[in-house]
């Protein structure tokens, strides 16, 4: 499969500003910023006013500022305020690494710098990091179209990346030496660059990121564990995929992280409903097999392995199917940027791992909406289950963990394995990039 991922003017643009970038000149690619309230875009020479409180939101005026101050500012101001404290933090985390190169408004962006590398498009050519086209025609492009294969490709052919700059699973190749027991403690990405034997230079974080921070949240929820004492399976559910599914190899990296345990990893949204239809009268494709991903890592690092497989109950987690939870229990649930507040289909979700305490934790794009999920979620929808969940019948120590959820304290925390950041943003509510914040919904047992 091979589609166009911008129209030809972008796509001309980018291509000059690579020819820029390679011969050492600056690359300006900031975005201009829009107004909160109107969404008008700051126009050339004049500045848009600041919010004197939070100094994040943006506004043409003060007519636009007091609007949305009436609206919703009021509410979600203090929440910008604090989350923009984190902004250092965040730069601290890109600045690890000498390609991250931060822009005039402390930014940072790296299409240029993939596009240089020829690692930016859509298609196989592209290897995993082809990506949904940005401003060129969608409607031919499918989330996980490697999966329609036979085979999955090689490191090298995957990763597209230098062979010292790419962090090898194939060690049978002799390629490079696997990494021991156990994973390093730290969770930074200098440490664990170390560990895997790779150069600061190599820009593997750029994926690495997902399968990275699904390890973060299970360490968040006491699943992570330096060396069990003994062979244990985990099953753990990812929900909301869309995109993972382009780069199901990555998520191999597990088997090194979780030593001496079986992990079952099932994906679950509407990228894989999508493929499966696609998938259904080719039988021989991976998307058809009952693990589209299998591996096993070396016995010097742990002999973990990992399965992964695509669940076939639809495009949404079936959270209020409790005689089904309850018999087949996940060991966790988790979902990266997964926007809670946004999709009704999460509230069923949220009850079912407080009722069934399950443990439950999520990644999001920035610390407000993280924050909104906490007051508009956890705070209010634990007075009325029956009013979201009017079929379900609860026990009574489940309808205590939901009531539960109210005096809960829910925190929120930078990820150390984040998507290098913070990216360029049109509507500024603070420090922004993929996989940027952590919130447990439902801790764990061992956490």
């Amino acid at each position: 499969m091979a589609t166009a991922m911008h129209a030809a003017l972008h796509a001309q643009q980018i291509a000059e500003q690579v020819k820029a970038f390679r011969r050492g000149l600056p690359v300006d690619s900031t975005v201009d910023p829009v107004c909160l309230n109107c969404q008008r875009q700051q126009e050339p020479g004049k500045k848009l006013l600041r919010c004197s409180e939070c100094k994040v939101a943006r506004y043409c005026d003060q007519k636009c500022a007091t609007a949305d101050w009436n609206v919703g500012h009021r509410e979600m101001c203090k929440d910008m305020r604090e989350a923009i404290l984190k902004l250092g933090a965040m730069q601290a985390i890109a600045e690890q690494f000498p390609w991250a190169k931060q822009e005039h408004d402390g930014t940072f962006d790296f299409s240029i710098l993939l596009a240089s590398k020829s690692l930016l498009g859509s298609g196989r050519e592209f290897g995993w990091w082809t990506r949904t086209p940005c401003c060129a025609d969608r409607s031919r492009y499918v989330w996980g179209f490697q999966l329609l294969e036979e085979d999955h490709l090689t490191d090298d052919m995957g990763w597209r990346l230098r062979r010292e700059h790419l962090p090898w699973l194939d060690f049978a190749a002799g390629q490079a030496t696997p990494p021991r027991v156990p994973p390093p403690l730290d969770h930074s990405w200098s440490k664990y660059y170390e560990w895997r034997g790779l150069p600061l230079d190599s820009p593997a974080a750029l994926l690495l990121h997902w399968p990275l921070t699904v390890y973060r949240l299970l360490h968040l929820l006491g699943l992570a564990s330096a060396y069990p004492q003994g062979r244990r399976h985990l099953t753990v559910h990812l929900l909301g995929v869309e995109r993972e599914i382009d780069f199901v190899p990555v998520f191999g990296e597990l088997a090194l992280l979780f030593p001496n345990t079986d992990l079952d990893l099932v994906f679950f949204g509407p990228g894989v409903a999508k493929l499966l239809e696609k998938a259904h009268s080719n039988h021989s494709c991976l998307a058809s097999r009952p693990f589209v991903y299998m591996y096993k890592a070396p016995k010097v690092s742990g002999s973990g392995t990992i399965r992964i497989e695509l669940s076939r109950s639809g495009a949404f987690y079936d959270g209020a199917n409790m005689s089904s939870l309850r018999k087949q229990r996940p060991d966790a649930i988790i979902a990266l940027d997964a926007g809670l507040c946004a999709y009704p289909e999460w509230r069923s979700v949220i009850f079912a791992s407080r009722a069934l305490a399950i443990p439950f934790a999520v990644t999001d794009y920035n610390e407000v909406s993280l924050r909104g999920d906490v007051k508009l979620l956890f705070r209010k929808l634990p007075l009325m289950p029956t009013v979201y969940w009017p079929t379900v019948e609860l026990t009574g120590p489940e309808r205590e963990r939901i009531i539960d959820m109210c005096g809960a304290e829910y925190p929120i925390e930078l990820n150390p394995f984040m998507h290098p950041g913070p990216r360029p943003q049109i509507v500024h509510g603070g420090p922004n990039s993929f996989n940027a914040y952590t919130l447990v919904v439902t801790p764990g047992a061992g956490a």
